[in-house]
């Protein structure tokens, strides 16, 4: 499922007219019969943010990005313990000011999280796609589980 703030941003560029995706942006470039032309491919920059970090049960491992990009998108590969009992969640708490960001209550009352699979002993690995809606978006990688620490490995890709 596309999260809503995904979907409301499209339609701030894109509408449909006789069942076509049109362009609605005018800062967009289109092509004389209004289909929209490809000017670049967006600058992106991949980095690891965790190798075989571990993460204690209960707890998070976090890192922040700052809105000169328009989106995040992160993979966790996590590795569970044989004996977990729970997985990991991606979670992402945005802030106007790097000091004052979303309650992990909030942001998880508004949708701002994805769950991996869970398998006991088993490896999972998901990419999530993140919005930059506010000046500063801190990514949470939360251990749910209430006794046992998981590995993971994190990267983020900054798009433009």
């Amino acid at each position: 499922m596309i999260p809503q703030q995904i979907i409301d941003a499209l339609k701030k560029v894109f509408a449909f007219s006789d069942d076509k995706l049109k362009v609605t942006n005018p800062d967009l470039s289109t092509s004389s019969n209004g289909n929209l032309k490809v000017v670049s491919i967006p600058e992106k920059s991949t980095e690891q943010v965790f190798t075989s970090k571990s993460i204690a049960a209960n707890s998070s491992a976090d890192f922040t990005v700052s809105n000169e990009y328009s989106a995040v998108i992160v993979t966790v590969k996590a590795s569970y313990d044989a004996s977990a009992t729970s997985g990991v969640r991606v979670r992402w708490l945005y802030s106007p000011d790097n000091t004052n960001f979303d309650s992990p209550e909030d942001a998880e009352d508004a949708g701002y999280y994805k769950d991996l699979t869970f398998a006991v002993g088993a490896t999972r690995q998901r990419t999530v796609p993140i919005p930059l809606l506010q000046k500063y978006t801190k990514v949470q990688i939360v251990n749910l589980d209430g006794s046992k620490s998981v590995t993971v490995d994190v990267w983020k890709t900054l798009m433009r």
